[in-house]
């Protein structure tokens, strides 16, 4: 069995890009590119209350999301994200064989934590593996950290996640987040990994992450096709593949990944844009919501200097969120 593995998510937070609408066909694509490369967990998109429609990967239940799974999927598995306050978790339906979609992935912000993890019994009954994505790992405290553990080892998980969520995340930081969970987490309780690239680490965080975990744990990595993602993007599919090839002798074809780039990422980039520059650096060093930047890049001239004064003068967890009338009042 493999120690490591990666979870595909240019479905999901690539989606955010293009109001969540690839289109049927790119999704079937990038769906099928992934598969033939051997990509471990593909995740198809959100599950949520409303945003619907043809092309989208928003999906009120996974029999909706089924559709897109070609019938000769190897090995591979399939995820959905569930956000707990934009989803009736009433609308999930019994695990199915027959839809493949064998996770769910519940997301939340730190203050829906404790209501967020009384779900975990329940999902598991309807016959799912369910990942915990706690919003944010870094601004949860190291006594924060042990009590949402001690939670989760009463009900065991599927997996955990260290999800840097704003790419503010240094390599120290995972060091001391890592040993804390897996000292503390239940043996059995897969530990997963998210990051953003608005420091240009994500990729190293990631090599770091299989490293160490290598002989300790199994693990799972997020990635996404060409690092496509809101704002600085996410460690990149092609990389941290090339990387599991070469120094643990993985055996991704990566072909049919630059394949998937070339035919469904690439065409992308003419109506969107993602990847690290100034302005989302300032993001990531201020914890801050990739929506205030893109909100005040709007406004003209403004320079790089008055962002990050501007992100300074507000409350360090009013900027995780964002509110563009305290944009204007500061």
């Amino acid at each position: 069995m493999r120690h490591a593995r990666i979870l595909d998510c240019t479905l999901r937070d690539g989606a955010y890009l293009v109001d969540k609408a690839f289109g049927e066909n790119t999704q079937r694509g990038i769906i099928k590119g992934l598969i033939e490369a051997g990509i471990d967990i593909v995740e198809l998109g959100f599950l949520q209350n409303e945003g619907f429609g043809e092309g989208k990967s928003v999906f009120k239940t996974p029999k909706e999301a089924a559709k897109y799974i070609p019938k000769d999927t190897t090995h591979t598995e399939f995820a959905l994200m569930a956000d707990f306050s934009r989803y009736d978790f009433k609308n999930l339906q019994d695990y199915d064989p027959t839809h493949r979609i064998q996770n769910i992935r519940l997301c939340f912000f730190k203050h829906e934590r404790l209501e967020s993890l009384k779900l975990i019994e329940a999902i598991k009954q309807k016959g799912y593996k369910i990942f915990i994505q706690p919003v944010d790992i870094l601004g949860y405290s190291d006594i924060e950290i042990l009590e949402l553990i001690e939670i989760i080892n009463k009900s065991i998980p599927y997996a955990l996640s260290i999800v840097d969520t704003f790419g503010s995340m240094y390599i120290e930081d995972l060091h001391r987040i890592w040993a804390l969970i897996n000292h503390n987490l239940h043996q059995d309780i897969q530990i997963g990994f998210h990051s953003h690239n608005n420091l240009q680490l994500s990729s190293a965080l990631s090599q770091e992450f299989i490293r160490m975990s290598q002989n300790k744990r199994n693990v799972i990595i997020d990635s996404t096709l060409n690092g496509m993602g809101r704002g600085a993007g996410n460690t990149c599919t092609e990389l941290i593949a090339l990387y599991m090839n070469q120094k643990f002798s993985y055996g991704y074809k990566l072909d049919r990944i630059l394949d998937s780039i070339d035919i469904y990422i690439d065409p992308l980039k003419k109506q969107c844009t993602w990847g690290y520059n100034i302005p989302y650096y300032i993001a990531g060093m201020c914890s801050a919501h990739t929506n205030n930047i893109t909100y005040l890049l709007k406004k003209n001239n403004i320079a790089s200097k008055d962002l990050m004064a501007i992100l300074d003068e507000i409350d360090s967890q009013k900027r995780k969120r964002y509110d563009y009338d305290l944009l204007e009042s500061t």
